[in-house]
C-alpha cells in the first residue's frame, strides 16, 4: 500500500520538473528550449491526469483532483500549441506564458493541499 501511494505521488509530480524548467527557460528568453521542455511535460501530465481519473473512478481519489490534473494538462497543451507557430522566431506569445503559469499554479496548489491534508492515523480502542 505504501509503495502504491509513493508511485502515485511520483506520477503526479512528474510533470512539474519539465514545467518548472520551461518556466525558467521562458524567463531566460530561451523560448525554443521551453517549447521542447513542455513537449516532455505533455505525456507526463497526461499520465498524471489519467492516474487521478482512474483513482476517482475506483473510489480511491477525489474527483476534484482528476479535474485539476485534466485542466493542467489542457493548459500545458494550450501553451504548447500557442508556441508552435512562433518557434522559428524564438518567441512566446503571452497566451503561452499565461497558460503555463496557471497550470503550474494549479499543480502547486494541488501539491500544497495534499501536504496539508495528510490523514492522521486513527487510534484503535480495545474491544
Amino acid at each position: 500500500m505504501r509503495r502504491r501511494r509513493f508511485d502515485s505521488m511520483l506520477c503526479r509530480l512528474a510533470p512539474l520538473g519539465p514545467m518548472l524548467a520551461a518556466a525558467g527557460a521562458d524567463g531566460a528568453g530561451a523560448h525554443r528550449l521551453a517549447f521542447y521542455l513542455l513537449l516532455l511535460a505533455v505525456p507526463a501530465a497526461a499520465v498524471a491526469a489519467l492516474e487521478r481519473f482512474a483513482a476517482a473512478l475506483d473510489g480511491h481519489g477525489e474527483t476534484r483532483q482528476a479535474i485539476v490534473c485534466g485542466t493542467a494538462l489542457a493548459l500545458v497543451v494550450l501553451s504548447e500549441a500557442a508556441r508552435g507557430p512562433h518557434l522559428a522566431e524564438n518567441a512566446a506569445p503571452a497566451l503561452a506564458i499565461s497558460a503555463l503559469a496557471v497550470s503550474l499554479l494549479l499543480l502547486a496548489l494541488q501539491l500544497l493541499r495534499g501536504l496539508v491534508t495528510v490523514p492522521l492515523p486513527t487510534a484503535r480502542r480495545p474491544a
